[in-house]
């Protein structure tokens, strides 16, 4: 009696066992980024005949996290600054979280941070790049240049943008992801490049907005050759809609991400308020961003 009674509580209890599977959270660069965006009228192209390549896209990324599952959420809360124009288009995992609940977790987000003294510095990243961001607290280290026939113009922009992205869902509508059950199952942020020569901000689907460059060349306010976060800061009032001509449809002058209105009162707030679009989930994927 004592053996049979053991053997229904064993049988019992694995029937009771949980189904895990573990996630990998990567963060990938678009090809805009490592490869730079060419003139023409292709989706990703520069309609105004401008090309435009990256010497450097630091960006310093922390607090992954994921929720709404069927088990407890889990948290990454280091930082890390990673630079996706050295690093490739391979993917840099972030973290894992292993052990997860099998099944749909519907909260899945991540936060682009300020540089902190604290911040990790992936291999792709010079010291002295981090260095700068940590005293300019900035997000983003951004340099390169958009070029158009002769002429060429750099640009170096040291960028505060602390966004939240959360949640994220797939292109094709599904919120988050789904742990597969004894398996490593990818989930890729990515950032896109390309935000940063929108001419408007789009509400999910990028409609009609298009991307130019020749605000750019136009915002070397002292004519050095090189626009720089003094040169866009200098530029404001009646001057925005000189600089930024939008379409019909592109949602120029007005912006807001979420519930959190971001005023372009200079031609810098245009540029911040496009990175704080940027991030986005398993490649077209979107996320619901929110400046901190």
């Amino acid at each position: 009696m004592k053996i049979t009674n053991l053997f229904l509580i064993l049988l019992a209890l694995a029937g009771c066992g949980r189904s895990v599977g573990d996630l990998s959270v990567e963060l990938v660069a678009e090809d805009t980024i490592t490869g730079g965006l060419a003139p023409g009228t292709e989706d990703e192209d520069i309609v105004d005949g401008w090309s435009a390549t990256f010497d450097t896209y630091v960006v310093v990324v922390s607090d992954v996290a994921i929720d709404g599952g069927p088990g407890p959420g889990r948290r990454w809360t280091d930082a890390l600054a990673i630079d996706l124009a050295r690093a490739g288009e391979g993917g840099i995992e972030l973290t894992r979280f292993d052990g997860l609940d099998a099944g749909l977790w519907s909260d899945l987000g991540f936060r682009t941070a300020i540089a902190q003294a604290s911040t990790m510095r992936h291999a792709s990243v010079r010291e002295a790049d981090l260095a700068r961001m940590v005293g300019e607290s900035c997000t983003y280290l951004i340099t390169g240049a958009i070029t158009r026939d002769a002429e060429t113009v750099a640009f170096d922009l040291c960028v505060p943008a602390d966004t939240e992205y959360r949640p994220c869902e797939s292109d094709t509508g599904v919120e988050g992801v789904t742990i597969a059950a004894s398996t490593t199952t990818s989930a890729q942020l990515t950032l896109h490049g390309d935000h940063l020569f929108f001419n408007g901000f789009p509400v999910g689907a990028e409609g009609s907005v298009v991307r130019r460059a020749q605000w750019m060349a136009d915002a070397d306010a002292d004519g050095d050759g090189t626009v720089t976060r003094a040169d866009l800061e200098s530029i404001g009032g009646s001057e925005l809609g000189t600089l930024f001509p939008s379409d019909p449809g592109d949602g120029l002058p007005g912006f807001a991400l979420a519930a959190t209105p971001i005023p372009l009162d200079t031609a810098w707030d245009y540029v911040r308020a496009q990175l704080m679009t940027q991030g986005h989930f398993q490649g077209e994927g979107e996320c619901v961003a929110t400046p901190l």
